[in-house]
């Protein structure tokens, strides 16, 4: 646990990832501020810590859930917690592939620390040229042409409407009652993805099967999660998934 980490090293990297993948969850209101209040709680007790908001799927959110992201709180709350926030065009704005990001920095002061944030801004640079030398440029050019676009939100709302539609129907056919025997699934409110938690079967198994036989793509989570992507299908077609999945399920019993 956090407390642990704290008492035992004096510091602690916490990474939130709402939504979350691969279940899905974004937290309510509530559930985001004991986050927040536990984080402050460690830092008060003298532990530092750097709090990662990793928001590569912010905006979508589709139900009752947090609508901001964890690091407007955590800004400039403790001078122990420095706070990253890690943004990205790719998920955010529906540019699959396009691979480019953003990072912000809180570095815990109330006051304006140039320097300390320049110095930030230098080591992180510094990595970004030893890794990977530099975020492709085409890349760039068009997310920030497509942000300067009047259009760009209304075609950014219909995009979210589809991925929403997408989402509430995965769980109106989950909700059927005609899986239960063979998994359930975890809370998911948001995002790109949601996990299914099979209750007898192994999950690479299935994955395998399901490929293998059905050329149905998922991804395996330990022994028991399945990752379900319904970002990429079909609303009409999310109940024939979901009955190919059972199915495969159904092979393997």
């Amino acid at each position: 646990t956090l407390k642990q980490t704290a008492a035992e090293k004096g510091k602690a990297v916490v990474i939130l990832n709402f939504p979350n993948n691969p279940s899905g969850y974004t937290p309510t209101v509530a559930e985001g501020d004991a986050l927040v209040a536990a984080i402050l709680d460690v830092a008060k007790s003298g532990c530092n810590i750097v709090a990662v908001t990793d928001d590569a799927y912010f905006g979508l959110f589709y139900e009752d859930s947090l609508k901001e992201s964890l690091f407007g709180k955590l800004a400039n709350l403790h001078p122990r917690i420095l706070a990253i926030k890690l943004d990205g065009a790719t998920k955010e704005e529906f540019v699959w592939g396009f691979r480019t990001g953003f990072i912000t920095f809180a570095n815990g002061d109330t006051k304006a620390t140039p320097d300390v944030l320049t110095a930030l801004e230098k080591k992180t640079m510094g990595i970004i040229r030893a890794k990977i030398s530099n975020c492709p440029h085409p890349s760039q050019t068009f997310v920030i042409e497509a942000l300067r676009s009047p259009e760009f939100p209304i075609q950014k709302e219909e995009k979210f409407q589809v991925m929403k539609g997408r989402s509430l129907e995965v769980k109106r056919v989950l909700n059927s009652g005609k899986y239960d025997s063979v998994w359930g699934y975890y809370p998911f409110n948001s995002g790109y993805f949601m996990c299914l938690k099979l209750k007898s079967l192994d999950a690479e198994k299935l994955r395998l099967h399901l490929l293998d036989k059905y050329g149905v793509g998922t991804i395996s989570i330990g022994k028991t999660d399945l990752r379900i992507a319904f970002s990429c299908i079909a609303k009409e077609n999310i109940q024939e998934l979901f009955d190919i999945i059972f199915q495969a399920a159904k092979d393997l019993s």
